[in-house]
């Protein structure tokens, strides 16, 4: 098949945003997704509420106005949206925000406070940004995938070869983060291991996936998501009434972080913490640089709004009219929105019960029950040990430094997808109140697992088979494909050692900087050729995904190579080269093994390239892409008869 070219004037009843609407809108949406989050430090001398102004701004009203941005947008993009309901856009908010939305987004936000913001931020800026220039364009194509866009847009096997094969690596990474998910609910809902939780949520997803290919299961109408935000919204609720709120914690969410200051000033005075362990909620950029900050959104941004199952089974001409596309993706922004807002509340209401619990004076000799099985689960460790065993826990507490025989802040250390599921539950909640949590992050990973693999299958088998967008059939390739996704998801999730929010902003970084350039550029700009695709998705994808592999699995060797690079301080450099030295004059296997393993260690926190997080080499992976594509375009453009596609 040849490029086509494509206009919306070839589609009837498609959405005709003018390019000053897309440019000021566009404006609007960095203003308000980067300059005003970055702008905190200086927005927090003033008080709103209860909130400082700069945490208020990111953590409620930045959210809210991209909502309101993309719904403007498409108001005034015009389109025949008739007979689109409310149900398609409940899927796709559905979808897109899995289980990694309702873990991670509330964990991130409990382990890093202000800077975890940059979770929901970046979620509801992708939306927009998919209303704002992906789905008015993207759906005028006749295809059921972005691979089939790459195939009509550009011609060729190539592209559409070099898109499945980055979809598949980053749906890897976001499937592993849904597994894991899925696992910790399963393990709050039947108290069994991880093991065995990663193990049933993958299972299954396995039998969900299988039946709804074999079968054609109705996809609920919305009613998942509507499911979702039942189960989700009351433990958000419950909290803080429990700790003696209204249950509204939209409107008292400023009150709640007053409380958590003032509950943390009192575990100081009563020395149940010191001032290290204390991990402030509305101060920026303490976990985070600026650049960090910013790095994570635009990767979680451009992902979503280069996400392949989201586009094939939601935006794409197969699903949708190519009028309705812009509305649909602005109302899912809002119902998205809605529920990001209620779990960035929560995450404050968790920090405060679980430091309301240590400020009862907790005796180690006698630790809640609720707290030790937490521990027994991996969801946190109490001074140093994660155990089923209170006297195991009570004596390594014993031989704490300072240690008085009350349990400490710093003596419990929570993961941030252990804080999410664990601290309602050690708040001393009634089940009633928490399980609902655990049975919402359970359905959101079969959900969003089964479209992972089915819009990645239907993406392959695009030329191969007709139908509907998220079904392509179950031919022995598709089943191949499939089970090779869920087991190497299972690997990744079972040993890979990363948390939610790792998995999840890393798996959208190498989609955003392999995919988002030659999306953008194939349907903005007329001679995008194929070489250029080609070019785009290897030079971003080369760059985002040697880094972030090079930091989290070969940080010795990267720094090695590209220690210049570093924002490593002398001193760690020098303990690089003495571990190196200790490494080579080891003399047994054994003093080598150790050797090896302090090196790795020590240099896994200093590979960087100037101090950016893995997923944050967006920043450079995304310029990358648009500057080879735009290169080899102009070095080798489409043939002229090809007609490519754009304005």
């Amino acid at each position: 098949m040849g490029p086509q070219d494509m206009s919306d004037s070839d589609v009837q009843g498609a959405s005709r945003p003018a390019r000053r609407l897309i440019a000021v809108s566009l404006i609007v949406w960095a203003v308000l997704a980067l300059g005003l989050p970055l702008a905190a430090l200086t927005l927090n001398a003033v008080k709103l509420a209860g909130f400082p102004f700069g945490f208020w701004v990111t953590a409620v009203f930045v959210l809210i106005a991209l909502a309101a941005l993309a719904m403007v947008f498409a108001a005034r993009a015009g389109g025949d949206a008739s007979g689109e309901t409310i149900s398609p856009s409940l899927r796709l908010a559905g979808e897109a925000i899995g289980s990694a939305g309702v873990i991670g987004s509330v964990g991130a936000i409990a382990a890093l406070g202000y800077d975890g913001l940059a979770f929901p931020l970046g979620l509801a800026a992708g939306l927009a940004l998919l209303t704002l220039i992906i789905a008015p364009r993207f759906s005028l194509y006749p295809v059921r995938s972005l691979a089939g866009f790459f195939t009509v847009r550009y011609g060729g096997l190539w592209p559409r070869r070099m898109a499945l094969i980055i979809a598949a690596i980053g749906s890897v990474s976001l499937l592993a983060a849904d597994l894991r998910g899925g696992a910790l609910a399963v393990q709050g809902a039947f108290a069994t291991d991880y093991a065995t939780g990663v193990a049933l949520t993958t299972v299954a997803l396995s039998i969900v996936w299988l039946l709804r290919s074999l079968f054609h299961v109705p996809s609920g109408r919305g009613v998942v998501f509507a499911a979702l935000l039942v189960m989700v919204f009351i433990p958000v609720f419950a909290l803080p009434m429990s700790q003696g709120r209204l249950p509204l914690p939209l409107f008292v969410y400023g009150y709640g972080l007053e409380d958590l200051a003032a509950l943390e000033q009192k575990l100081i005075v009563n020395k149940l913490a010191d001032v290290r362990s204390l991990k402030p909620m509305t101060a920026p950029f303490l976990q985070l640089s600026m650049a960090n900050f910013a790095g994570l959104v635009l990767a979680l941004a451009f992902g979503l709004a280069a996400l392949p199952y989201l586009l094939g089974r939601h935006l794409s001409q197969a699903a949708v009219k190519p009028g309705a596309a812009p509305r649909r993706a602005a109302l899912a922004s809002v119902w998205v929105v809605w529920f990001l807002l209620a779990l960035a509340a929560f995450a404050v209401f968790e920090r405060i019960g679980v430091a309301d619990m240590i400020s009862k004076g907790i005796e180690t000799a006698a630790l809640p029950p609720a707290l030790v099985d937490a521990s027994g689960r991996g969801w946190v460790t109490i001074c140093g040990v994660a155990s089923y065993a209170s006297t195991e826990i009570s004596a390594a507490c014993a031989k704490a430094s300072g240690h008085r025989g009350f349990l400490r802040l710093q003596d419990v250390a929570f993961s941030s997808d252990g804080f999410a599921v664990a601290a309602p539950w050690i708040s001393g909640l009634p089940p009633i109140a928490f399980m609902p949590l655990w049975l919402a992050a359970a359905l959101a990973a079969l959900v969003t697992g089964h479209a992972i693999i089915a819009g990645f299958l239907a993406a392959d088998a695009e030329g191969r088979h007709t139908g509907p967008a998220d079904a392509a059939g179950l031919d022995v390739r598709s089943v191949v494909l499939g089970i090779g996704m869920l087991l190497l998801a299972l690997v990744v999730a079972m040993i890979g050692g990363l948390e939610i929010p790792a998995l999840f902003s890393e798996g959208l970084a190498v989609i955003a900087g392999g995919l988002f350039p030659a999306l953008v550029l194939g349907l903005f700009w007329r001679r995008m050729s194929a070489a250029g695709a080609i070019a785009a998705m290897v030079a971003g994808f080369v760059v985002t995904a040697t880094y972030i592999a090079g930091v989290r699995h070969f940080p010795v060797l990267m720094f090695d190579w590209t220690g210049g690079l570093s924002d490593a301080a002398p001193g760690a450099v020098r303990k690089f080269a003495d571990l190196k030295v200790a490494l080579a004059n080891a003399r047994t296997d054994e003093a080598g093994t150790l050797a090896y393993a302090a090196l790795w260690r020590h240099a896994g926190g200093i590979a960087n390239w100037w101090g950016l997080k893995p997923a944050a080499i967006v920043l450079l992976g995304i310029p990358a892409g648009i500057l080879a594509g735009v290169l080899v375009s102009l070095l080798r453009p489409a043939r002229s008869e090809d007609g490519p596609a754009g304005d």
